[in-house]
């Protein structure tokens, strides 16, 4: 006796998942999907995409096996659900014993919400491309969600995969997310590992833009100028910066710093030492006014150095050596301060051995070596 075929019922499909025999939900559906009678109805399509999604988030391997890439297949019925229903309508389904209906849109949300968690729960085990590839199916359920775009971003730059990060990241963005977290780290992919300063400038400027109370943007973007070597506008940026905030010790201390490259040591100094005022223990602003002082004296040493052994050059080495010897007296107090704020920088306790060398202060010099032979730095 011949079996007839099978006669397709997409009702039966849908009770068929909602009882949880994926693999004949699965059969049934794809029967409906070429079924005359059956083939350009939108809930044929609407159910395969239900049927579809339960295949890719079940836990059963029997049933995970029944199809490739069943997220996909899902998404493409619910589009052609979509296309075949009518305007304005929504599709939906009876929850098993309730008599509340489940939507589409609500479906969706859900399906998204646990692809979302999935992606936290493997990020949280250390499993980063699994998150990612979780993040990414959220978005391909939900485009316009900002927050998987950027979640798939961190991950992607946990995982060194930077132009994904950027991808996401400038997604999110084009989404409409509002953290400002999203354009830091733009900054620092393209400041740091891909090379770019120049976009990571234009990132900073744009955030800028879109946050004006943030106080970190100026901040980066100064350095961020003063890295390109763009001094000038860092010099603009960092006067309208300190008139706007004068006590803020940062501006004041990136504002010497541009004048230092400008050599405007006057100017430096003046800078340097109002960042001092606002926090007398801030090191760097101590390390670079003694750097002033000892650029000074080091600029006599080496005209000494380049004289040579006519009666001349003699008498005008003793002139000079005179002039160097105060020049380090001068500069002594500063790098003994900056010794104070940090004991253990060898570059200050090398610059101390020299001011004490050329000083003939033997005890502080030998003092300073004895340090610097404990650091594991021996200059002799």
């Amino acid at each position: 006796m011949v079996k007839k075929p099978v006669k397709p019922n997409i009702n039966k499909a849908l009770t068929s998942l909602q009882q949880g025999k994926l693999d004949e939900a699965k059969t049934m559906i794809d029967l409906a999907t070429t079924y005359e009678k059956t083939m350009d109805d939108g809930k044929t399509w609407y159910y395969r995409g239900l049927i579809y999604a339960a295949l890719d988030t079940t836990s059963n391997p029997t049933y995970k096996a029944l199809a490739q890439d069943p997220l996909k297949t899902a998404i493409e019925s619910f589009a052609k659900a979509d296309q075949l229903g009518k305007a304005g309508t929504e599709y939906y389904v009876m929850a098993p014993g309730t008599v509340a209906p489940v939507t589409r849109t609500q479906q969706i949300a859900t399906l998204a919400n646990y692809y979302l968690n999935k992606g936290a729960d493997n990020y949280k085990q250390d499993k980063l491309e699994d998150a990612l590839a979780y993040f990414e199916k959220t978005q391909e359920l939900t485009p316009h969600d900002t927050t998987a775009y950027f979640y798939a971003g961190y991950v992607a730059q946990a995982l060194e995969n930077y132009d994904k990060a950027v991808t996401n990241f400038e997604r999110y963005i084009k989404e409409g997310g509002t953290s400002s977290d999203a354009y830091s780290l733009l900054i620092n992919i393209h400041s740091g590992p891909k090379e770019n300063k120049e976009k990571a400038l234009e990132y900073v400027r744009e955030a800028k833009a879109k946050f004006p109370n943030n106080t970190d943007f100026p901040k980066v973007e100064i350095g961020l100028l003063i890295e390109l070597n763009k001094i000038d506008q860092a010099k603009t940026g960092l006067e309208a910066a300190v008139a706007k905030d004068p006590s803020n010790k940062l501006f004041h201390f990136y504002l010497g710093y541009v004048n230092s490259k400008l050599e405007k040591w006057e100017d430096a100094k003046k800078n340097f030492n109002d960042a001092l005022k606002i926090d007398p223990s801030y090191f760097d602003a101590q390390y670079y006014l003694a750097q002033i002082y000892y650029i000074d004296a080091d600029k006599v040493r080496d005209e000494m150095k380049n004289l040579g052994i006519s009666a001349a050059d003699k008498k005008r080495k003793v002139e000079l050596d005179k002039v160097m010897v105060e020049k380090y007296t001068v500069a002594r107090p500063y790098w003994e301060k900056a010794e104070k704020l940090n004991p253990t920088d060898i570059d200050v306790l090398d610059k101390l051995a020299t001011i004490y060398y050329y000083l003939g202060d033997d005890a502080q010099g030998n003092r300073v070596q004895k340090r610097l032979k404990e650091l594991g730095h021996d200059n002799n």
